[in-house]
């Protein structure tokens, strides 16, 4: 592999104690050692490129039971355990809700 030129990252690093650390890139160091970069747009983060999870609401026990019901009645399932492998949960849990 070719090395075309290399980068020294000046990098802030930040303790946010349980949560971890934080890497900061400092770019106003990073301009005063390359002069490439001077003309670059900083504003957009990875932050703003990716797209954040949304945050799912639980469904309730009852809700499950519903979803399970209708799913084994339709028979686009045709048991417990395939209902287990279509939502990522134990067969005992399928049990446990549809038993509730």
């Amino acid at each position: 592999m070719r090395t075309f030129f290399r980068i020294k990252w000046a990098v802030r690093v930040k303790n946010k104690g349980r949560a971890g650390i934080s890497l900061q890139i400092d770019w106003s160091k990073m301009t005063e050692n390359y002069k490439f970069l001077e003309g670059a747009n900083f504003l957009l983060t990875a932050e703003n490129v990716k797209s954040s999870k949304k945050n799912k609401r639980k469904k309730s026990r009852e809700d499950q039971a519903k979803i399970y019901r209708k799913l084994l009645r339709s028979g686009k399932v045709k048991n417990k355990a395939e209902l287990s492998r279509k939502f990522g949960v134990s067969r005992a849990w399928i049990t446990k809700v549809l038993s509730s």
